[in-house]
């Protein structure tokens, strides 16, 4: 039932090891890394502007450093620069307030209502508006387990996550990766809110957030969640 196959794990990268320290964002880097343990995931913003990009920093509970002291200060909170149970809690707060997904998340969007990355004048591209609801739909459902077969909010397999996120602004997509890849049309400049695949004919679907970063149900084991864009990959747009 399920079109996700495990099969595919073997080739993700391991994670690569960073520190997030007090630097600004115009350092260029050509790939997301993603820090393990209590520290923020830095990514890479393409410019559509100049070939620089401009860096952001999502976090989320358990970040560290000098980037959760800006949320914090932002927010009016307690600057401690740990991102605890207060400032998960001041985050979807204003994500509420805002009409943002409130997944606790600080990512391009938060960042961009709470005023802006540090040291960038844009935090990611700016989706459309069917790509930004796509995107924020998805981004309710972090958290959901991977089951296979999956299809419902108490837990999905990667179509089952894809094709339910779509259904709910209109558009019917097949049920497996490989049907949903030929039912999209191939692009090379990715907007927020296409599908990401992997394997020919697909046998993984994600949906493209910006930033070089993706949100999926990703294998047995895992729940749904935001994070960097790893091997291998093509775009499709419905």
């Amino acid at each position: 039932m399920g079109s996700y196959t495990p099969r595919h794990l073997k080739h993700e990268p391991h994670r690569f090891l960073s520190s997030v320290g007090r630097r600004g964002a115009a350092v260029g880097i050509g790939a997301a890394v993603v820090v393990p343990g209590l520290v923020a995931t830095e990514l890479s913003t393409a410019s559509t502007a100049s070939a620089s990009s401009a860096h952001v920093v999502v976090l989320h509970t358990g970040s560290t450093g000098y980037y959760v002291k800006v949320v914090q200060k932002r927010l009016h909170i307690p600057q401690t620069s740990r991102f605890d149970a207060r400032t998960l809690h001041a985050v979807k707060n204003f994500q509420r307030i805002k009409h943002l997904a409130r997944d606790g998340y600080v990512g391009p969007q938060t960042w961009r209502a709470l005023g802006g990355f540090p040291g960038s004048a844009s935090t990611a591209p700016k989706p459309s508006a069917s790509g930004s609801r796509v995107v924020s739909i998805a981004e309710r459902y972090t958290g959901v387990p991977y089951v296979y077969g999956g299809s419902t909010p108490r837990g999905f397999d990667c179509s089952g996550f894809t094709s339910y996120v779509y259904r709910q602004v209109g558009h019917s997509l097949p049920r497996t990766a490989a049907a949903q890849a030929n039912a999209t049309r191939r692009v090379s400049s990715p907007r927020p809110g296409d599908l990401v695949f992997y394997g020919y004919p697909a046998h993984h679907v994600g949906i493209y957030v910006g930033g070089n970063n993706m949100i999926d149900s990703a294998k047995p084991g895992t729940r749904i969640h935001v994070h960097a864009i790893w091997g291998a990959h093509y775009f499709g747009r419905v």
